[in-house]
């Protein structure tokens, strides 16, 4: 039996759903680049193309823009991502600068002990906030749980530091494991925009099930 959150955050049984899929809608200026190590490098060779005939000035830069990809997806292969899209911005002062968003499934890190009840999906975003809160590695980051409409409660973490990270951690009800959208950006002149874009991209979020 699985485990679901009620309206009053209560913890109740209903019927086991298996996750099949998690989707998200993103801008139809991104791209998603393809995670299988024998056809991925194929795959960002023609974003790539296709981010050049919308802006001709990235031209120049094709090579280096195909090696950051290359590395961008073997990092969230590597990390057991299953979801990668990103776009590319021309910018007149740092040169190129990449958007991203990553999904992957990681195990929970607000699992309750044998001997304690089953936690609802909202007790697990607020004890998983203040773990996080707690973590020196995320030392200055800005944590709290949000309600996502296809999805319900989720951690949203946010923090920039060279660059920009916002990162939704959503529960999977009745299981040890959290889905993980990580949105990244190295544009610090575009911090308030570009966390305004991944969070409007982050209501989108859907969990599929069998």
């Amino acid at each position: 039996m699985t485990i679901s959150s009620d309206d009053e955050g209560l913890a109740s049984p209903v019927t086991p759903r298996v996750l099949t899929r998690a989707s998200i809608v993103t801008p139809g200026n991104w791209i998603e680049l393809d995670l299988d190590p024998a056809t991925r490098h194929t795959s960002i060779r023609r974003a790539v193309r296709r981010a050049i005939v919308r802006s001709r000035a990235l031209a120049p830069d094709a090579v280096p823009l195909i090696t950051l990809l290359d590395r961008m997806t073997s990092r969230a292969d590597d990390a057991g991502a299953f979801y990668c899209a990103s776009r590319l911005i021309e910018d007149t002062t740092d040169g190129v600068l990449a958007a991203t968003v990553v999904m992957q499934i990681s195990p929970s890190e607000a699992v309750p002990l044998p001997s304690t009840p089953s936690l609802s999906a909202a007790q697990k975003c607020a004890a998983l906030a203040a773990i996080i809160a707690l973590d020196p590695e995320w030392a200055g980051a800005d944590v709290g749980v949000v309600t996502l409409p296809f999805v319900g409660p989720a951690v949203r973490l946010r923090i920039e530091d060279g660059g920009i990270i916002v990162q939704y951690i959503v529960p999977l009800v009745g299981e040890r494991r959290d889905i993980l959208a990580t949105f990244t950006c190295t544009c610090p002149p575009y911090a308030r925009l570009m966390t305004e874009l991944f969070d409007t991209m982050a209501q989108s979020l859907a969990l599929h099930y069998e």
